[in-house]
């Protein structure tokens, strides 16, 4: 039996609070692993390349002109319904259909469009996330409707509600080669979602402290399971840790580049093509399974990420720190090479302070999804 917690078999009702020694044991276990490092400490040599390569270049940040459909190639603040509309309208079948919900409208409106919605796919689960948002800030899988009004009724900015698709999911980062205009695969990742199996002794705590995986993201579980960690799952109940399918959120990622196919290439250059401006980023999808996935079949679309987007196969457990920053570097050098190649035929590159001033909203704007 599969799913969260119920009230039944509760050992305590009090809020769960590691010891410190238990949280010193998980602080240590992810320095120990660089996937778990903060931005700052993994990205400086990163950084650097990037600098010194624009320092070269005639157009100043020319990565900015990689996607000219997305607002600064999708390195900060564009929003998520602008880079799926064009699929959903001109290749609907490649897509997780969508609907925006704007936050200058009454929630009861909002509430009246959301319930057509869920009516028009089948019913709940849908999905609910902010509109302008990344590293899965804000994303939730929402069961009902009480639980969609209450996100609607915090949420401070517009929000995409979305079909809910299952099956195993993906991220495939796609870039067409400015020189060829053909599209290749730069990277593909399998995004595994951690859980656990109750035994009927243990408690939801003890098996995550227990879990290989689990334990390294229990500061995240401690927080999103803290009124029902003292509970004792019946043997042989299935407890999904994490529903989204991003790293920070606690998925776990794995190397996928052994799914590349021709079949799957030419799917995603179908998407591309649907998309007009966008040449690079991370296409996140569901499809099937992986069988499907290298047939390029029954591929859904949930979020088309542009220049600031990870080759996040480099997560995968045992890669070497210098083989994340040699991906890294790679990408960002396609990345450059294509922005130039559009800036010379036009497109726009955005400066330097109007980067910092999306950055600086996102900030802002992050700050109300915590």
């Amino acid at each position: 039996m599969n799913g969260p917690l119920s009230a039944a078999n509760v050992a305590e009702t009090a809020v769960f609070r590691p010891s410190l020694v238990e949280r010193l044991k998980t602080r240590s276990a992810r320095l120990m692993r660089w996937e778990f490092w903060p931005a700052w400490a993994f990205y400086p040599p990163v950084v650097a390349y990037i600098v010194l390569r624009c320092l070269r270049s005639p157009y100043g940040t020319p990565f900015t002109a990689a996607n000219p459909g997305i607002l600064a190639s999708g390195v900060v603040g564009e929003t998520k319904h602008e880079a799926l509309a064009p699929l959903q309208q001109n290749a609907p079948q490649y897509v997780a259909e969508f609907l925006l919900l704007r936050r200058s409208n009454p929630l009861a409106e909002r509430m009246h469009a959301l319930r057509a919605f869920v009516s028009h796919v089948g019913g709940y689960p849908v999905v609910c996330k902010p509109d302008i948002g990344q590293r899965g800030r804000g994303v939730a899988v929402i069961r009902n409707e009480a639980q969609a009004e209450s996100y609607l009724a915090d949420a401070a900015e517009d929000v995409v509600l979305q079909r809910y698709i299952g099956g195993a999911e993906f991220g495939v980062f796609v870039y067409r080669d400015p020189k060829t205009s053909r599209v290749e695969l730069l990277s593909i990742v399998r995004k595994c979602f951690p859980q656990v199996i109750g035994d009927g002794q243990r408690t939801l705590a003890e098996l995550i402290r227990d879990d290989a995986r689990a334990r390294l993201i229990a500061p995240s579980l401690w927080q999103r399971f803290a009124k029902t960690l003292h509970e004792i799952p019946e043997a042989g109940r299935t407890i999904v840790l994490v529903e989204i399918g991003a790293h920070s959120r606690g998925s776990l990622f794995l190397d996928g580049n052994d799914l590349q196919t021709e079949a799957l290439r030419a799917a995603m250059s179908a998407v591309l093509d649907a998309v007009p401006g966008y040449h690079f980023g991370r296409i996140d999808l569901r499809c099937p399974d992986e069988d499907s996935l290298r047939a390029g079949q029954g591929l859904q679309v949930m979020e088309m990420n542009g220049v600031t987007a990870e080759s996040a196969h480099i997560y995968n457990p045992g890669n070497s720190l210098i083989d994340g920053w040699r991906t890294m570097i790679k990408q960002w050098r396609l990345a450059i090479e294509i922005g130039e190649a559009n800036a010379a035929k036009g497109a726009a590159v955005t400066s330097v302070m109007a980067l910092f001033r999306l950055w600086r909203a996102d900030q802002l704007r992050g700050k109300q999804w915590l």
